[in-house]
């Protein structure tokens, strides 16, 4: 005997009916036969929620353009930008509260960590460039400009900036809350260094391998 498979607008009505009569929840992606079920990110229970937000927002993003669907990755756009603003809210908040004093004898730097400026994408004989007041100052300036960048962002999406954007934004918070040791010194250069339009390793890499990327150094600089 043959069996009649449900088309797809009978299946979505299925879904609809059984969420009202509480049988089941309703599946989002039930409501768009033709969108891929996003894959759930985990590994991330123990980081904080602003990095966690910011990630789970870029895939979001990045999923949708991954599976052709442009309109739906614009619409993502806002909810990302949210996210990363507040990184960067973060982000300057530790370079103001370790900028380099006026008077009185600094208080020494931390040697930056090798492993960590490869994270960030920093050559060797970049490290020993000078971290003063006036460095500092040009970060924060930087940090303003991004903001203005992620606003126009949002107001016409532009993915390919977005990509660079929110990698770059998402691994320097990341070095900021598991090594912020190291980020008062590697911060200013690497905003630097992004300002410039320096080429970066994970611009072009897959989301997956960035997502490894990260999980793997927060996992060694906090067991470190």
């Amino acid at each position: 005997m043959s069996s009649i498979v449900p088309g797809p607008q009978k299946k979505i009505g299925e879904e609809i009916d059984a969420a009202r009569s509480g049988a089941k929840p309703l599946d989002a992606s039930a409501l768009n036969a033709t969108a891929p079920r996003q894959e759930e990110l985990t590994g991330f229970d123990d980081w904080p929620e602003s990095l966690r937000a910011a990630i789970e927002a870029e895939h979001a993003r990045v999923a949708a353009l991954d599976s052709n669907r442009r309109r739906t990755a614009d619409k993502a756009v806002p909810e990302l930008v949210h996210c990363l603003d507040a990184l960067l809210d973060e982000i300057a908040a530790r370079l103001q509260s370790d900028k380099p004093r006026l008077f009185g004898k600094a208080t020494p730097a931390a040697e930056p960590s090798a492993e960590v400026a490869e994270l960030l994408g920093i050559p060797a004989d970049e490290l020993d460039q000078p971290s003063g007041r006036g460095e500092h100052r040009m970060a924060l300036r930087t940090i303003k400009l991004l903001r203005g960048q992620l606003k126009d962002l949002e107001t016409t999406p532009d993915h390919s900036r977005l990509t660079r954007l929110a990698t770059f934004t998402i691994r320097l918070a990341l070095v900021v809350e598991a090594a912020p040791e190291s980020a008062t010194t590697l911060a200013p250069i690497a905003l630097s260094r992004f300002t410039q339009g320096v080429s970066d390793f994970q611009w072009e890499t897959t989301f997956a391998d960035k997502l490894r990327s990260w999980q793997q150094a927060r996992n060694t600089l906090t067991t470190n």
